[in-house]
């Protein structure tokens, strides 16, 4: 069996004070990886601030003979959270993960009840802050030819009632780990994205019930951690995944198309009849990102590449066959 070590690997890791976070923080830490432990201490709704769960962690590991340090900038800033990847860089002297776990919930709303606001709040935790972090790490990863960028969705990524606005953020990130993934492929850096499953605070939303008592027994937060210290490793061997991890199951997300129907001359009544045809899953392509669509797509209507196909200028080449 293959060993998983982070030997002296520079990881920021966001979220990292309590609940799943700091189970990354900690098993990274054994594995010999030094840790940005970046939490700003908010509560479960984003508010306020506490530079406690941070420096805990991180006093933590540096007692138990690990390196770490604490961080509490406002990641829900572009300051904050490029703040985050210049202090690793600037005290280590590279960066070779980054682990976005931060990340609150806002409870439950009709969509007729909720506000832009309230979709701003949630971009800037997950969307903004991963954009950010990615973005201050770049050159750097791109410099050393090697990196590796964890980040953090979650089942609402399919759509949760209720949930608009954190469905919409969470689902923001496979556009982000698909696209990077593609763009950082030549240069050594590997993206991908987990969806957890863990009995965090967030669990508290969770009404008083059988399956509530099950979760927060089984959906134990450091049984993710092992999939996060395979991604943020070197011997990662995936990139552009979307890949589920709770309570001992490990899994993947799959996007992907059917072959459809095909017409030179269609009208709404035929696509009507026909959208059992288009909607027939029997055989399914699995994306692997837009250029691959977009691939997939112009193969299926008969067009045969001699070279690479290069859907916009600067993007990955696709030459796939469906």
């Amino acid at each position: 069996m293959r060993e998983v070590r982070l030997d002296d690997q520079v990881v920021v890791l966001t979220g990292a004070g309590r609940g799943i976070g700091r189970q990354h923080a900690l098993l990274l830490a054994r594995l010999g990886a030094k840790i940005l432990v970046a939490d700003s201490g908010t509560d479960l709704f984003g508010r306020g601030g506490d530079p406690a769960p941070a420096e805990s962690v991180a006093a933590g590991i540096s007692a138990a003979g690990g390196v770490a340090v604490a961080y509490t900038g406002d990641l829900c800033t572009a300051e904050g959270a490029r703040g985050a990847i210049d202090v690793a860089r600037a005290r280590w002297g590279r960066i070779d993960a980054v682990v976005h776990n931060a990340g609150f919930t806002l409870g439950g709303r009709s969509f007729g009840d909720d506000s832009l606001d309230r979709l701003d709040r949630l971009l800037s935790i997950n969307t903004r802050a991963a954009f950010a972090l990615a973005s201050q790490a770049w050159p750097t990863m791109l410099e050393q030819n090697y990196g590796r960028m964890v980040f953090t969705s979650s089942s609402a990524l399919h759509g949760l009632p209720r949930s608009i606005p954190y469905s919409i953020a969470k689902a923001s990130l496979v556009g982000l780990t698909r696209g990077l993934a593609a763009e950082g492929a030549a240069a050594g850096i590997k993206v991908n994205c987990v969806e957890p499953v863990g009995a965090t605070r967030m669990a508290e939303n969770l009404v008083d019930s059988e399956f509530r008592t099950w979760f927060l027994d089984k959906m134990r937060p450091e049984l993710v951690s092992p999939l996060v210290a395979v991604l943020a490793s070197d011997v990662c061997p995936v990139s552009g995944e979307l890949l589920v991890a709770g309570g001992g199951r490990y899994a993947r997300t799959i996007l992907g198309e059917t072959p459809g129907w095909i017409s030179d001359d269609p009208s709404p009544e035929s696509v009507l009849e026909h959208l059992s045809t288009i909607t027939d899953a029997s055989h399914i392509e699995v994306i692997i990102d837009g250029v691959h669509a977009s691939a997939h797509h112009a193969q299926l209507l008969g067009f045969v590449p001699t070279s690479p196909i290069t859907v916009i200028a600067g993007s990955s080449p696709a030459n796939r066959t469906p």
